[in-house]
Formats: structure tokens, C-alpha cells, sequence
């Protein structure tokens, strides 16, 4: 095990892992995204730094809310000792600089330890569960890998499977509302829950009703009774995205390579 960086995590109530990089030797706040395909830098941070855009390459982004295109930018950018010199994408994202996405996490394996407020990129030649740097005992999760580089990871809720992405760039889980119905939760069962506001990558806002589950199963680590953002989130979005709600209270090791999870 070879770690590449080792950085101290910023987790304020209501907000995203967010760590210390540099875009082009300028300081910038990110945020660690498992969920997002591409590396995204804030129209602020592009502005503020005047990087150049491509005249030929754009992407599209697609959240929970919607989809926006912008031309491409060109930067380089480091992670305590991970560097990256590539083509990155642009959003409109208020209050940091940028997002990590797959692209780049993929190359690495990815330790989130925020009980302890650290997020740590490692090169790992092997990695079984005996391999971690970790004392104590530790859960071996099975993952799929999406062509986008994007974690599948085997879930069920009440004995139901469900199609479900790690997503350390929601704040919380959230639910497709057909998939909640799929379930066996009512239209009028969820009316009655507590509604809460959250806005995607586009800037539009989503409504959510926060609903309270039986059981859910990532793997074998067991959840009692969580509760889940539900709503009409952008079509084509998995079922559920298990957020940072379930990162928070674990040490999560992902490993690309293996396509395997390990938390504890």
C-alpha cells in the first residue's frame, strides 16, 4: 500500500465532503464525488483563474435535477500527491470550486474515513479485506462498475432489490419516487412526510418527502429504520443514490480495480 494523499475532510451539517486541491498551483475547495463520471470545476473557479475553453469538446451533466452543457477547460490539477493534467468539465456549482469525479478517483483506491475527518487516495498493487490499513473487523462488498466508472452496489430495502449508486456527492440517500411506490409506500404515506428542498446540478430545485424504511441491506451491513429523500429526481437517474447520510458513520475503502467495497 503506497498512500498518494492524505487530506483533512471538511463535513459541516448539510454539506458534501470537501477537501483542499489545487487548480493550476491556485488552492481550491472540492468536493469528493463518487457519483458524478466527470471532474467538474465551478464557472467561478474557470473565471477566477481564466482557463481556457475548448472550442471543440463539451459534456453534459446530468443530476438529480436535470441536465447542462458547457464547453470543456483545460487544467491541471492535484489532490495532496495525485496530479492530473486533463480535460475537465464546467458547471455552475455555488460555494466551491469544483467536484472529483470518477475519472479521476478510478485511478486510485479511495479511502473515506470521516468518522476521523480524512479522505486519502492510495496505490494498492492487491487488495483483500486482510490488505487495509485498518485494525478490527471489516465488511467485503461486491460492486459493478458502470461505463462511466460510477459504483453499483448491491442494496435492498425491506427484503426488495433495488438499483442503487454510491454517491458521496449527495448529501443524503434519495429515492426515485416509482421505485418507492415499487416498494410498497404509499402516494398518501409519503404526503404526510416531512418535506425537504434540495437542488441538483442544473440549479433547479426537487422536492423531497423524507421517509422512514424498515431495513436496508448494503452488502451485509445492516440499516434499521433509515430514512430516505423521496422524489421525482431526473429520469434515467438510478433507483436510489445512498449518500453521504451512510458514509458519515463508516470507514469506507473503494477499490476500482477489485471492484469490491470495504466498510467497517
Amino acid at each position: 500500500m503506497q498512500p498518494i494523499a492524505d487530506l483533512p475532510v471538511t463535513l459541516e451539517p448539510n454539506r458534501l465532503v470537501e477537501v483542499s486541491g489545487r487548480v493550476n498551483r491556485s488552492d481550491v475547495r472540492l468536493v469528493i464525488d463518487t457519483g458524478a463520471e466527470r471532474t467538474v470545476l465551478s464557472a467561478g473557479t474557470v473565471k477566477f483563474l481564466m482557463l481556457a475553453r475548448s472550442q471543440h469538446s463539451t459534456t453534459r451533466l446530468a443530476g438529480i435535477g436535470g441536465t447542462v452543457s458547457n464547453a470543456d477547460v483545460y487544467a491541471d490539477l492535484e489532490l495532496g500527491g495525485a496530479y492530473s493534467r486533463q480535460r475537465l468539465a464546467e458547471a455552475s456549482i455555488p460555494g466551491i470550486g469544483g467536484l472529483v469525479g470518477d475519472d479521476i478517483l478510478s485511478d486510485y483506491d479511495v479511502e473515506f474515513d470521516l468518522p476521523n475527518r480524512r479522505f486519502r487516495l492510495w496505490h494498492a498493487t492487491g487488495c483483500g479485506a486482510g490488505d487495509l490499513p485498518w485494525p478490527g473487523p471489516r465488511t467485503t462488498i461486491p460492486v459493478d462498475l458502470t461505463e462511466g466508472e460510477r459504483l453499483r452496489v448491491p442494496v435492498t430495502i425491506d427484503g426488495k432489490t433495488i438499483e442503487t449508486l454510491l454517491d458521496s456527492g449527495a448529501a443524503i440517500s434519495v429515492m426515485q419516487t416509482e421505485a418507492a411506490l415499487r416498494l410498497g409506500v404509499t402516494l398518501s404515506a409519503l404526503a404526510a412526510d416531512p418535506e425537504l428542498l434540495v437542488r441538483g446540478v442544473d440549479g433547479s430545485a426537487i422536492r423531497l418527502r423524507i421517509h422512514r424504511f424498515g431495513f436496508v441491506s448494503v452488502g451485509n451491513d445492516l440499516l434499521t429504520g433509515p430514512l430516505i429523500g423521496v422524489g421525482d429526481i431526473q429520469p434515467g437517474s438510478p433507483e436510489l443514490l445512498l449518500g453521504l447520510d451512510y458514509l458519515r458513520q463508516r470507514k469506507v475503502w473503494i477499490s476500482y480495480r477489485t471492484e469490491r467495497i470495504f466498510v467497517q
